[in-house]
């Protein structure tokens, strides 16, 4: 096998350096296209999400994770490539990027999309990587001619999005272990009643940043039937200080907030809008609209979890949790995902591994 990976590892890492810079040419422009797009993005957002990505992509880094991911590389010859046909989602800013640096460092061919939701930062950094290397097996189009010739599908969105990729990769003869479909899916935190002021501002980062469109973002919080909750409400209107709800979240929340008062349900909202919790039962509400539950024994939320462990991308907390420990991560943590994060907990070199 031969693998032209030193190049593209020092192709990335350089991108990612001049991105840094927030007055980078193309990153400001990017951005700019961005912000005028049908979406939830905010400036301080995707500013946000770009440092936050771009600071992973370190050559060393990425030379580490390529170790677990070359062992798992179909190619003999650069004209042989397993080409790999993504569906980016476009729900958070720069989400797409995991999928793209594995399948480049893994030697694959990369086939993407592009979603209407982010039209600019994805082909802004694509386009510089081509700059440095204009060999790299890289491409951004439509999804029928991204699947044509695949060999392996990513792809991510609703529920009933998957519903109809599974269809088309079944049209185009991939077997299901070739297909990496990942639906709907959402976060809990559990607190244990002694957190910090600290700890309930990494909580509302978790749960309010980038709108509560992400599949990390925290959609339950489950918290002790004796917890104040004026200090978390403090501390959300504290992050909603440095990062301001977007209009259409506030428009949202208003109307959920009316809808609540009308019933009778418990809540409590901040002013504009910003930010909605509910108190009730466990169920997912929607977007910034936190679900507040309480609970009376631990036991009740771990046996919740390991009941839910499927829908649930990832449970965020600072007590000592008695389920699977792969899924339990710190507080703030949620919109800070490590390079080798595992979507829907499988890693990119188990799905790239998967025979037919």
């Amino acid at each position: 096998m031969t693998t032209d990976s030193p190049d593209i590892l020092a192709c990335l890492a350089d991108v990612a350096r001049r991105w840094l810079d927030p007055g980078y040419p193309a990153r400001q422009a990017a951005v700019e296209e961005t912000l005028a797009a049908e979406n939830h993005f905010t400036e301080a957002a995707t500013a946000f999400a770009i440092n936050q990505q771009m600071s992973l992509l370190t050559k060393e880094a990425l030379g580490a994770w390529q170790q677990d991911l070359l062992p798992t590389a179909a190619q003999t010859t650069p004209g042989e490539r397993e080409r790999v046909a993504v569906l980016n989602p476009g729900n958070i800013p720069f989400v797409e990027l995991q999928d793209l640096v594995a399948v480049l460092i893994s030697g694959r061919a990369y086939a993407g999309t592009v979603s209407s939701r982010s039209p600019a930062l994805l082909p802004a950094f694509v386009s510089d990587l081509l700059a440095c290397d204009d060999a790299l097996p890289l491409e951004l189009t439509d999804w029928q001619r991204a699947l044509s010739g695949a060999e392996r599908v990513i792809a991510a969105g609703t529920d009933q999005t998957m519903g109809i990729v599974r269809q088309a990769t079944r049209e185009a003869g991939l077997p299901i272990s070739h297909c990496w479909l990942r639906g709907h899916r959402y976060a809990a935190a559990v607190l244990g009643g002694s957190e910090s002021s600290d700890d309930l501002v990494d909580l509302a980062e978790d749960v309010l940043l980038h709108e509560g469109q992400g599949c990390r973002n925290v959609a339950l919080v489950f918290a002790p039937s004796s917890m104040d909750i004026d200090p978390v409400l403090d501390a959300f209107a504290h992050f909603r200080g440095m990062f301001a709800a977007h209009e259409r979240t506030s428009g949202s929340l208003k109307m959920q907030q009316a809808m609540l008062k009308a019933v009778g349900a418990p809540h409590a909202w901040a002013d504009g809008h910003a930010f909605l919790i509910s108190r009730g039962t466990p169920e997912v509400r929607g977007a910034c609209h936190l679900r507040w539950v309480p609970y009376h024994e631990r036991s009740e939320v771990e046996e919740w979890i390991r009941s839910h462990q499927t829908e649930l991308q990832g449970v965020f907390s600072g007590v000592r949790l008695q389920v699977a420990p792969d899924i339990v991560h710190p507080l703030g943590t949620a919109q800070r995902p490590t390079l080798d994060w595992c979507p829907d907990g499988r890693s990119h070199a188990d799905f790239f591994s998967a025979s037919p």
